[in-house]
């Protein structure tokens, strides 16, 4: 088991930087000492933008294999608009964006990874859906329209909260089936408390982190199918 750990550390950047090379784009920052954030300077960084709340999460990427899962479940299809609230470098809109869907949208509060995400999209290759970028904070943001929300940890239950209430004050405005995919559900217990959501599926990846879907309960039909579980890369 200690082997195998070993392997996927050691073949995962090279796993990472081949898809990175293939899409044209760049979402790994470089580790920094000394911030909060590898390779990003702490919330605020030289822009006087502050969240809401105090509670905004450090950047994380996951793997290339486990997006691309998440991507299979959703099967999503021309009508959907995506949201990828936390969106940091952009790495989940380009790997959706490469879908013919209606569009992607990436919400991010620190300026600099808002820079590099619209970067990225602008040199993303196979692009078969627009991207359109937000510099905010997503309690605050305008979340109306998508079908699909992502959020992989980005923030605390104080803002997760405002996010959650964002969303169903737009199925009161515009009602609507909508997904919504959790990454490490460490607020899991928001969505289960909420009354107007409910989990119709789950997996862990390797790591341990536990990865949800959600959908609004007043939505007709049922659940996207799952796929198989199984292994791959540590996220």
């Amino acid at each position: 088991m200690a082997s195998k750990r070993l392997i996927v550390r050691v073949l995962q950047p090279i796993w990472t930087m081949g898809n990175e090379l293939a899409l044209g784009i760049r979402t790994t920052p470089a580790a920094r000492s000394g911030t909060n954030q590898p390779g990003v300077d702490p919330v605020g960084w030289q822009s006087g933008l502050l969240p809401k709340h105090d509670d905004s999460g450090k950047y994380e990427v996951p793997d290339y294999w486990y997006m691309r899962k998440v991507r299979s479940l959703l099967k999503p299809g021309p009508e959907d608009v995506i949201f990828d609230l936390g969106c940091g470098m952009g790495r989940f809109l380009c790997v959706l964006a490469r879908r013919k869907v209606r569009k992607c949208v990436g919400v991010e509060l620190l300026p600099q990874l808002y820079e590099i995400a619209r970067e990225n999209a602008a040199q993303l290759r196979g692009r078969k859906a627009p991207i359109e970028m937000l510099c905010g904070d997503a309690a605050s943001a305008d979340l109306s329209g998508g079908t699909i929300y992502y959020l992989y940890n980005p923030f605390g239950p104080a803002t997760m909260r405002d996010v959650l209430a964002s969303m169903r004050g737009t199925l009161s405005r515009d009602p609507r089936k909508i997904t919504i995919v959790y990454y490490n559900s460490v607020c899991e217990d928001l969505f289960q408390n909420s009354g107007w959501l409910e989990k119709y599926h789950e997996f862990r990846v390797q790591s341990g982190m536990l990865v949800t879907f959600w959908r609004n309960r007043q939505a007709d039909g049922g659940p996207r199918e799952a796929e198989p579980q199984g292994g791959g890369p540590s996220c």
